[in-house]
Parts: C-alpha cells; sequence; structure tokens
C-alpha cells in the first residue's frame, strides 16, 4: 500500500537530496511531496498529485489478477480435457477388447454348434437301418467330441488368463498416465509459484491461495479417477475370476451329468439285453415246433407245384406267343396296381420315372434352403402340392398306356380276324388266373424255407453272445473299480487344487491391497513434501515484503524527521518577519471547512471500498455457485458412465449365460458319443492334474519369495515415512521460531507506526494553519475529481471483469451441452446394442425351430424310403426265386432288372452316404 506524506512550503527556496537518490526542488508557491517512491514538485494551483502511480499500481494489479484468473482456468481446462480424454480412451479400450473377445467367443461357440448338429443329423439318419455301421462310427465321434471338449476347456482357460493379463496392462498403463499427469500439475503448480514476484502485495497472495486450492482441488479429481478405474479394473478382474469358477463348476456338473448318463445307458442296455433274450428264446420256441411239422411233404408239394406249373407253360402253344407277351404286359398292370395299394406316392413317382421319364416332372432335388425358411404348415402344404402332382403325372401316364394298350389290342385282332383265338382266350384266362395263387402258395413255402438256416443260425450265436456278455461285465466291474479309485483321486486333487487357488487369490489380494497402501503413502509423502515446499516459499515472500515495508517505513519516518527540523527552522527564521494580522474568526471557519471536506473524502472513499468489496464478494459467489455446478454436472456424467458400465457388465454377463446354455446344449448332445475311450481320458486328466499341482506349487513358491520381497520393500518404506516425519516435525519446529520473529517485527513496526502518527499529526496541524481557504477548495476539488474518476476505473474493471468471467461461463455451458451430447450418442447406441442382441436373439430361436422341424421331416422321409426299400427287396427276392418260371414272361423279366438296378444305385448311394454321416 502507498502511502504519501505531503509537506505544504510557502515562501521557502531550499534543496534536499533523499536518501532514495530521488532530488526535491521548490520555488514560491510551490509544493514538495514525500512518498515511498521518491519526491516531486507540484504546483501551487494543482495543490496535489499523487506520486508514484497510486491508481496506475491498482489497475496493474487488477490486470495481473484478471489475467492469472484467465491463465489458470484455462489451465484447468485443458487438464481436465486430458484427464477426460485419457479416461475415456482406457474405459473405449476396455470396453472394445472385451467385446472383441465376447464376439470371438461367440463365433467359435456357433461354428461349434452348427458342427454338433450336423454330426448329430448325419448319425440319426441312419440309426434305423443301418446299426453296425452306427457301431463303428460312434467310437470315432466319440474321441473328437472328446478331444474338443478337451481343447475347448484349455483354450477358455487361456483366454481368461490373457484377459486378466491384458487388464493388468491397461491397469499399469493408466497408473502411468496419471503419475504423469500429476507430475505435469506439480510443474505447472511450481511454476505458477515461480511466477509470482517477491514484491507481490496481499491480493496477490490471496489469488495464489485459490490457485493452490484450485491445483489441489485437480489433484483431488485425479485421485477420484484414479482410484474410480482401479475399481473398475478390479471389479473386472473379479468377473474373469468367477466366470473361471464358473468353467470349473461346469466342469464337475459335466461330470455328475455323465455318471448319470452312464447309469442311464447300462439300464437301457441291460433293458435291450433282456427284451433279446426273450426275442432268442421265442424264436428257439418257434423253430422247436416248426421242427414237428413234415417239411419234406411240403417240399414234395412244392415241387409237384413247379411241375403243374412248367406242364401248363407247355401246354400253351407256340403259335400264340404274341397273346402271351401282351397279356404279360396285363400282369404286369396287376402288378402296379397291387403296389400302388400299399407304396406311398414317392414309390409311385420312382416307378413312373423307370417307366416314362419323359410325362412325368418329379422334383429331384429340393431347394434345401427354401425348406429352411419354410414353416411347417408351408412344408405339409408344398409336399401336398408335389405329391398332387406326381399322382396326376402317374395317372395321365397309366391313361395313355391302356389307350395304346388298347388300339394295339385292337389292331391285333383286325389283323388276326379269327374267333378262335377269343375262345382260347377265355380259356387261357382260367389257367392264368390259377397262376398267381400258385406263386403266392410258392412264396409262403419259401419265406418258411428261408427261417431254417437263421434260426440256425442264431442258435449257434446265443452261445457266443453269452460269452460275449460275461466278458464284458467283467471288464465293466474293473473299469469301474478303477474309475472309482481314479475319482476319488481326482477329487483329493480338486480340494488340493482349490486351496491353493484360494490361497494364491488371497496373496493377491493382499499384494494389491499392499501396493495401493503403498502408492497411497507415496502419494501423501510427496504432498507433504509440496506442501512443506510451498509453506516456505509463502512465508520467504511475506518476510521479503515485511522487510521492504519496514525499510521503507523507517526511510520515511527518518524523511519526515527531517522536514519537521527544517520546517522548524524556517518558522523561527520567519517569526521575526512582520506578519499580516488575522482575525481569529477566519482562522477557525477554515479548519472547520477542511474537516467537512476530509469527512466528506473519507465518507466516499469508504463507500466506494465498499462497493468494491461486495462486488467482489458477489463475484466470488458467483464462482463458487459456478463451480457447484460443474462439480455437480460431473457427478451427472459420472453417474452416467457407471450405468452405461453397468450395462455393459450385464450384456457380457448375458453373452456369458448364452454361452453357457450352448455349451450344455453341446455337452447333451455329446452325451451320446462320450460313452467310450473314459479311462485314457481320465489317466490323462490325472496326469494333466498333478502337472498343473506342480506348477501351482513352483507358483506359489515364487510367490511367497516376491511377499518377502515386498514385505522387506515395506519395511524400507516405513522406514523413509519415519524420517520424513520427523523431517516434517524438524520443520514445524523451525515455523514456530519463523512466527515468534514474525510477531517481534509485528512489534517493532506497530511502535514505528505509532511515532510516524504522531510526526504526521504535528505536521498536518502546522500545514493546516498555513494553508489557504482558496488553496483548500481548488484541493478539495481536485481531490474530488480524482476520487470520481478512480471510481470510473474501478468501475470499468469491474465491468471488463464481469464480461470475462461471463464468456468463461459460456465457455463452460457449452462444455457441458458438447458432454450432454456425447452422452446422448453413448445412450443411443446402448440401446441399440440392445435392440440388435434381442433380435439376434429371436433369429437364433427360429433358426432352431427351423432346424428341428427340418431333422424331425428328414426323419419321417428316411423311414418311409425305407419302409419302401424293404417291400421293394422282398417283391425283388419273392420274383427272384421264381425266375425260371418268369423268363417266358419277358415283360416281367425286364421288371426285375430295373428293380435289381435301382436297388444297386440306392445301395451305392448308401455306401457313399455312409462315411460323410460318420
Amino acid at each position: 500500500m502507498n502511502r504519501i506524506i505531503a509537506g505544504f512550503l510557502i515562501h521557502i527556496e531550499w534543496g534536499y537530496t533523499c536518501y532514495g537518490g530521488s532530488r526535491v526542488a521548490s520555488t514560491n508557491g510551490d509544493v514538495i511531496v514525500s512518498c515511498e517512491n521518491g519526491f516531486e514538485k507540484l504546483n501551487g494551483e494543482n495543490v496535489l498529485e499523487l506520486v508514484g502511480g497510486d491508481e496506475t499500481g491498482q489497475g496493474n494489479l487488477a490486470d495481473q489478477v484478471l489475467e492469472d484468473l484467465e491463465v489458470y482456468w484455462e489451465d484447468i481446462n485443458d487438464r481436465l480435457m486430458i484427464s477426460r480424454m485419457v479416461s475415456d480412451s482406457v474405459v473405449k479400450g476396455m470396453v472394445s477388447a472385451v467385446g472383441q473377445e465376447a464376439v470371438e467367443k461367440i463365433a467359435t461357440k456357433e461354428l461349434e454348434v452348427v458342427h454338433l448338429k450336423q454330426r448329430l443329423q448325419s448319425c440319426e439318419v441312419g440309426t434305423g437301418n443301418y446299426e453296425a455301421v452306427r457301431l463303428l462310427v460312434v467310437p470315432k465321434a466319440r474321441e473328437v467330441g472328446n478331444c474338443e471338449r478337451f481343447s475347448g476347456c484349455a483354450e477358455a482357460c487361456e483366454k481368461h488368463d490373457k484377459m486378466r493379463e491384458d487388464l493388468h496392462y491397461l491397469r499399469d498403463v493408466a497408473r502411468e498416465q496419471f503419475k504423469k499427469a500429476k507430475k505435469e500439475i506439480d510443474c505447472a503448480r511450481g511454476f505458477n509459484f515461480m511466477v509470482v514476484g517477491y514484491d507481490s502485495d496481499m491480493v496477490a497472495l490471496g489469488g495464489q491461495e485459490k490457485q493452490a486450492e484450485s491445483w489441489l482441488h485437480v489433484g483431488k479429481m485425479l485421485e477420484c479417477l484414479e482410484t474410480t478405474l482401479g475399481t473398475v479394473c478390479t471389479k473386472a478382474d473379479d468377473i474373469l475370476l468367477s466366470s473361471k469358477i464358473t468353467l470349473c463348476e461346469e466342469l464337475q456338473e459335466r461330470d455328475l451329468s455323465r455318471e448319470l448318463e452312464d447309469i442311464i445307458i447300462k439300464s437301457v442296455l441291460r433293458s435291450l439285453r433282456e427284451e433279446f433274450e426273450e426275442k432268442l428264446w421265442d424264436q428257439n420256441t418257434q423253430f422247436c415246433g416248426i421242427h414237428n411239422v413234415n417239411w419234406l411233404e411240403k417240399l414234395n408239394n412244392i415241387s409237384s407245384l413247379r411241375t403243374q406249373l412248367d406242364s401248363i407253360v407247355k401246354s400253351l402253344s407256340i403259335s400264340e406267343t404274341g397273346l402271351v407277351c401282351l397279356r404279360s404286359h396285363d400282369l404286369e398292370h396287376l402288378h402296379h396296381k397291387a403296389f400302388t395299394n400299399h407304396v406311398t406316392p414317392t414309390s409311385l413317382s420312382e416307378e413312373n420315372k423307370t417307366l416314362d421319364e419323359s410325362n412325368t416332372h418329379v422334383p429331384e432335388s429340393y431347394d434345401f434352403q427354401q425348406l429352411k425358411h419354410m414353416s411347417k404348415e408351408d412344408l405339409v402344404n408344398y409336399f401336398n402340392i408335389v405329391i398332387t402332382k406326381m399322382r396326376r403325372d402317374h395317372e395321365s401316364a397309366m391313361h395313355q398306356t391302356t389307350e395304346k394298350y388298347f388300339c394295339l389290342k385292337r389292331e391285333y385282332l383286325k389283323e388276326r380276324g379269327s374267333p378262335v383265338t377269343h375262345r382260347k382266350d377265355e380259356e387261357f384266362d382260367v389257367l392264368r388266373k390259377k397262376i398267381p395263387e400258385v406263386i403266392f402258395k410258392l412264396e409262403d413255402f419259401l419265406l418258411e424255407n428261408e427261417r431254417l438256416p437263421t434260426l440256425t443260425n442264431n442258435i449257434a450265436s446265443m452261445g457266443r453272445m453269452k460269452d460275449r456278455l460275461e466278458s464284458l461285465l467283467s471288464e465293466n466291474r474293473q473299469l469301474r473299480d478303477c474309475l472309482t479309485d481314479k475319482k476319488n483321486e481326482v477329487k483329493v486333487l480338486e480340494a488340493q487344487v482349490s486351496a491353493a487357488v484360494r490361497k494364491m487369490l488371497q496373496q493377491s489380494l493382499a499384494e494389491e491391497n499392499m501396493l495401493n497402501i503403498v502408492s497411497d503413502l507415496k502419494s501423501t509423502v510427496e504432498d507433504s513434501y509440496i506442501e512443506a515446499s510451498l509453506s516456505e516459499e509463502v512465508y520467504r515472500c511475506a518476510l521479503r515484503e515485511l522487510i521492504g515495508k519496514l525499510r521503507c517505513n523507517c526511510e520515511d519516518s527518518n524523511m519526515q524527521l527531517l522536514m519537521m527540523q527544517e520546517i522548524y527552522d524556517t518558522i523561527l527564521r520567519t517569526a521575526a518577519i512582520p506578519a499580516e494580522t488575522t482575525s481569529g474568526y477566519e482562522i477557525e471557519n477554515s479548519e472547520i471547512e477542511s474537516l467537512m471536506t476530509q469527512g466528506l473524502s473519507g465518507m466516499i472513499f469508504k463507500e466506494a471500498i465498499k462497493d468494491a468489496g461486495e462486488k467482489l464478494s458477489d463475484l466470488h459467489r458467483e464462482v463458487q455457485i459456478e463451480k457447484e455446478f460443474r462439480i455437480y454436472f460431473e457427478t451427472k456424467a459420472l453417474e452416467k458412465e457407471n450405468d452405461l458400465r453397468q450395462e455393459v457388465e450385464e450384456k457380457e454377463r448375458l453373452k456369458q449365460e448364452i454361452l453357457v446354455l450352448e455349451t450344455a446344449l453341446a455337452q447333451k448332445e455329446k452325451v451320446a458319443n462320450n460313452l467310450s475311450l473314459s479311462f485314457s481320458k481320465e489317466r490323462e486328466q490325472f496326469e494333466l492334474a498333478s502337472r498343473e499341482v506342480t506348477n501351482l506349487r513352483e507358483h506359489a513358491s515364487q510367490q511367497q519369495t516376491l511377499a518377502a520381497v515386498s514385505n522387506r520393500e515395506l519395511e524400507l518404506l516405513r522406514a523413509h515415512l519415519l524420517e520424513a516425519q520427523e523431517q516434517i516435525e524438524m520443520d514445524k519446529m523451525e515455523m514456530g521460531k519463523l512466527n515468534q520473529e514474525l510477531d517481534q517485527t509485528k512489534e517493532v513496526l506497530t511502535e514505528a507506526r505509532k511515532e510516524r502518527n504522531m510526526a504526521v499529526a504535528l505536521a498536518q496541524e502546522t500545514h493546516d494553519k498555513l494553508l489557504y481557504n482558496e488553496t483548500r477548495e481548488e484541493k478539495l476539488r481536485e481531490e474530488m475529481e480524482m476520487a470520481i474518476n478512480n471510481i470510473h476505473g474501478l468501475t470499468n474493471l469491474f465491468n471488463d471483469f464481469e464480461y470475462r468471467i461471463s464468456g468463461a461461463i459460456k465457455k463452460n455451458n457449452l462444455r457441458l451441452e458438447d458432454a450432454t451430447s456425447h452422452l446422448k450418442t453413448f445412450t443411443n447406441t446402448a440401446n441399440a446394442l440392445k435392440r440388435t442382441g434381442l433380435i439376434y436373439k429371436k433369429r437364433m430361436e427360429g433358426k432352431r425351430a427351423d432346424l428341428r422341424m427340418a431333422e424331425a421331416e428328414v426323419d419321417l422321409l428316411g423311414d418311409e424310403v425305407d419302409t419302401l426299400l424293404r417291400l421293394l427287396e422282398k417283391i425283388y427276392i419273392a420274383l427272384d426265386h421264381y425266375s425260371p418260371i418268369l423268363k417266358h414272361y419277358p415283360g416281367i423279366i425286364e421288371i426285375l432288372k430295373l428293380v435289381r438296378r435301382e436297388l444297386s444305385g440306392e445301395s451305392t448311394k448308401l455306401s457313399r452316404s455312409m462315411p460323410w454321416k460318420g
């Protein structure tokens, strides 16, 4: 604060050089003014001018304060933007990494499900007719399923470990970035404190304290961000650990389900064995009953029937071969009618293909992609339409053939033109009607003859089956005993492994807690060092300012004493000069007026200072309100970020549940393929478990060594902390001493101020007596004008300050609006992801339902094809037995050839398709 001591000298001519080096000169009617910064000459007309630029100094201080505030706000905004960008980048990286890994897992699981469904379809198509091939294929499928299962478990564990390593790496990177940000903040804080000069005022000190508080607030915000990131990382690590534990639990559930399935399959095998034994006993009883029949008589009857048929055929005239051929076509037509009564439209379509491929329009290959997308009702309607088309084509073909037959018959009769043929036809029709009856009898006899070798073979195989069953039962008992022993061993090893895992988790948690404590202690030590350095710098600055002020006050007091001595000398010299007499009334009036003017000026200055203080307090309140709003919006943003993180965690949890369900489905589908090779797999599991136990023991020993090293480091840190506390106590003692010295200097300053005030009072009394009324009035007017100008300048400064603050507030509002828009985009993306997840779920469910429907329909079609093939085989066998008789009927022989070709073609197709099914 600049303080002015003015002395007025009238009709004095003298010169003086002050200690500061400024020159003082006075003339008649001039005024010499002394101040801390120096002396200047004042005209008698302008009475008083402030020396050293009091108002200019105040204006410069206000500008400096505003510039410092702007720089401070800009630095805070930059730091906050950097911290937000860092946190956003870290969170986005974590979310993207977790999402990519989840997508990869889902893709792999979907591929596994597709492969398993294909294998199921291929296995289920051939279960009804090709049991031998199925028994050969099942062990291979089991081996593949077990290998896939163990490889999937190992891959899942490796992925969990990789995810945890990535999380730890990201956490370390984030910590390093936070440390760098803290170091930059500390550097910026030190730079701001060094920028302030040694001759700053108390206002500058107050602004410095506000800056320090704001930097501390920024540091706290960074610490909060670091703690939140640490909590997020720990939660993610816990989630990964829980998922790993759930995998172990799922493996245990798989083992239990396998045991249950083994029990169920054993019961099923027992029931099948009992049924098979019952069937064999029934066949034996039938065979024993059949032996009682006179088979020789039946065979003789068959031979007699064949001789009769040969005689009937020979009795037919050679000239009527054409009619026989035509009537063989009639028999063929009758056979086709018999087949149509017992065969489905699909077989009719196949036969019509062989007869007339040009007139049929059977769809040989369906568009399976269209069928997959159809529902059950659409498929039924589609196949009904196809069947009706096939029937119509068949009926049209039959109609055409009958018309051709009748036309040919008419032409033939016209060419022959004899009625004898008609009579012969009528006679031979009776014989030809007897032929199918004989054929049916022969078929019955042949079937009975075929049963004989099958029954003998069954009796011979019974003993073999019993021996095999006994050997299998003994092997099963041995394997059960081995399995129980191995299961007990595995349970013991699992208990040991679980205990080791728990110990490892506890140790890891303890290590993390210790690391957090160490980091907190380090941060507190750094903060204490920074606070001590800041307090030392503040006290040094304050001491320097106080010492400078004391020096200035001492110089002012010395100057005042010298001035008073010279004034008294001049008064004594001028006492002898005859002075004009002045009335006492005028002197009293002038003194009263001067006192009134001084009171008014003091009131004006006080009111101006009060207004300025009120404005400053209002601005301070507004700034605090803005800070509160900013904190409120930041908390809202953090809450929204937490909500988004929770939603992401829920999505991950749902994905994990989907994966668990898919794995459960895969396990249920693999149950049929996981019956063999259990003993070898359990041996491998035992060896793997023993290896894992050894690895865990080695890892535990390594962790124990690491824990010992960390304990040593903690002890060293504790020793350093104790030393730091001792240093802090020493610093506190030094601060107390400095405070005592400050109190002593304050007492000396108060005494000097009192002496200076006494000297000033004496000087003012002497000057008041010497001043004139005119000079006092002009002086008061000029002082009022100067005060008004100062008030206008202060108002302008405050208006500029308000304008800058309003601009900063607008910038902050715009930034908050940008943040809200970003949050809205994030919420929209999250909602879109939810919707896409629901859509994908619905699509998966629809695809599963379509696949199940297609599988059921394929099974039905396979059953129908099997029944038709069996009928064709029976017909072919029956006709093949009568091949020497049917040689006389070329139409029937052609049909046999066609049937043979079709059966050979289908057998080749089946032989080609069976390895694919396996």
